[in-house]
């Protein structure tokens, strides 16, 4: 293997290669084990495994992986019956506090890993930043050797103690944790969140809210100094992590944002564990540092540098695999800027792309099935197919109201309705604007196939921006808006007589459906 060259990447390649000590890393795994325990156990408590997983009928399944379906198990122990989510949920408890304790640490951070992907992909109707944070964070542990130190792994097995670990796993850490600061500060820079919208429109609904109420924020300048300060923030408070001078005002300013989030938004476990993953930030070594200047033990040695002439087969996989998930972590936020549409409106790329609390959607659907034969109309339950969970999500997004309708198309067919059309009404109202419709109301969706391009039946948001929002109940919305319906959707409010079409699933009601309510809706993550 020919010696490596003394340029500016091989001086970067042998820092991530040098040993560091390994006390924030053992931080990291404590405080990881122990927030995703706390979540697993929450969501049991609260029945979420059950109710949104093994009860509904359907799932939003990720496109390509429509395989993944929830665990259809059901088992009593000790005379109560459990459900097959409920034990994925038990066990990823369980495995959370094995990585906290370290033992048995590879395998399990594999299996949780695993998993915590599985469940993620299970339905996308729940997707949120911090849970797609919290995965990419599940499958880099196996990858850490966070047991080599305070950790029963460590203890059973002295010979695989050190003090020291990879500085690639530092800076790997610190990536990672940046990632969705900077690029949500990026997705903050565009029109709506600069004049205050959904901000505005957010906390006119929380003036109840003991901390909104005493604070004046029906104040323009108020208003405007949260949304720049929340731009500033996301995009400078890395550099002040990353800089020593700054780096313990960054933290500190760093716990107040994310105590405040806890405090006003209903996030769960992200506030927590981004507090607890913000110490990496400081030197590695610095439990021991902090222990030491307490009197509570010795100075802690500093690994020695390690001069490195030839990088070995394993090295260089590591460097290049680092390299190849930089760029993955950069480039996929960035395709909202060669993707069509405007994803806040349309939702595609959205996912996976860091825009957190840009968009307040209120939205009402109602799906209209024809018969092609006599021609008679009606309108789909969706309460039959979906929980109110789902319903509250799947109106702003016209991809998942395609997918529904795939799905209703083929649960027609299966009752002897095998031809059965079906054209959705989607009105949203994006950041306060008026709403309008976001999927053309002609088109036969259940005829649309199911793919990764960008639809065009997605009508384009044409909206003006407003400043105070547009106040009507959803029950109002179509007598206050001048809408061009198909005649199949006209026909629905006319009396019909019965006749031979899809009755099982299909009701003259022309309401819209709707199950969010406002302040559920325009917290949108």
């Amino acid at each position: 293997m020919p010696p490596k060259s003394d340029s500016q990447t091989c001086r970067i390649s042998d820092r991530l290669l040098q040993d560091v000590p390994i006390d924030f890393l053992i931080v990291f795994r404590i405080a990881f084990g122990v927030v995703m325990c706390w979540w697993a156990v929450n969501n049991l408590r609260n029945g979420i495994p059950y109710h949104s997983y093994t009860l509904p009928e359907y799932h939003f399944t990720y496109f390509g992986f429509d395989w993944i379906k929830p665990i259809d198990l059901s088992l009593t122990l000790g005379g109560i019956a459990v459900d097959g989510m409920s034990l994925l949920f038990m066990s990823l408890a369980g495995l959370a506090i094995c990585i906290a304790l370290g033992i048995w640490y590879r395998v399990v951070a594999v299996l949780f890993g695993i998993g915590y992907l599985y469940w993620f992909m299970l339905d996308k109707a729940y997707y949120l930043n911090h849970y797609y944070l919290c995965t990419i964070l599940s499958l880099m542990m196996p990858l850490f050797p966070a047991d080599r130190a305070f950790s029963v792994g460590a203890w059973l097995h002295p010979e695989r103690r050190s003090d020291t670990a990879p500085a690639w796993c530092l800076w790997l850490l610190r990536f990672q944790i940046g990632v969705p600061y900077f690029f949500g500060g990026i997705a903050k820079l565009n029109a709506d969140w600069l004049r205050g919208q959904p901000m505005r429109t957010t906390l006119s609904y929380m003036t109840d809210h003991p901390w909104i109420s005493r604070f004046p924020f029906d104040q323009e300048s108020l208003v405007q100094l949260v949304c720049w300060g929340g731009v500033v923030f996301d995009l400078a408070i890395i550099p002040l992590l990353l800089f020593r001078k700054t780096r313990l005002f960054g933290f500190l300013l760093t716990c107040a944002f994310h105590f405040s989030n806890h405090n006003l938004w209903n996030i769960g476990i992200f506030p927590w564990l981004m507090m607890a993953a913000t110490t990496v930030f400081f030197n590695p070594g610095w439990p021991r540092q902090l222990l030491h200047r307490l009197g509570w033990m010795s100075a802690p040695n500093l690994p020695d540098a390690e001069v490195i002439s030839r990088y070995t087969f394993q090295q260089r996989f590591v460097l290049v695999s680092f390299c190849l998930w930089l760029s993955v972590q950069v480039m996929v936020p960035l395709r909202v800027f060669v993707s069509p549409g405007n994803p806040s409106w349309s939702e595609y790329t959205h996912h996976f792309s860091w825009h957190m609390l840009l968009r307040a959607k209120v939205s009402g659907v109602r799906v209209c099935a024809t018969d092609p034969e006599s021609g008679r109309s009606g309108t789909i339950d969706l309460r039959q197919y979906l929980t109110r969970r789902q319903l509250s999500v799947v109106g702003r997004d016209p991809r998942m109201i395609h997918q529904l309708c795939l799905f209703i198309s083929d649960d027609l067919a299966t009752k002897g309705h095998p031809d059965v059309e079906l054209r959705a009404l989607a009105l949203v109202a994006l950041n306060g604007r008026k709403p309008q419709p976001i999927i053309d109301p002609t088109v036969d969706l259940a005829r649309q196939p199911r793919d990764l391009s960008y639809p065009d039946w997605i009508v384009d948001l044409y909206e003006p921006y407003r400043h105070v929002a547009w106040q009507y109940p959803i029950e109002q919305w179509e007598s206050q808006l001048d809408l061009e319906l198909p005649p199949q959707m006209l026909a629905i409010r006319k009396p019909t007589e019965s006749s031979q079409g899809p009755k099982d699933d299909v009701t003259d009601d022309a309401v819209l459906t709707s199950e969010s309510d406002k302040t559920e809706s325009v917290v949108t993550n």
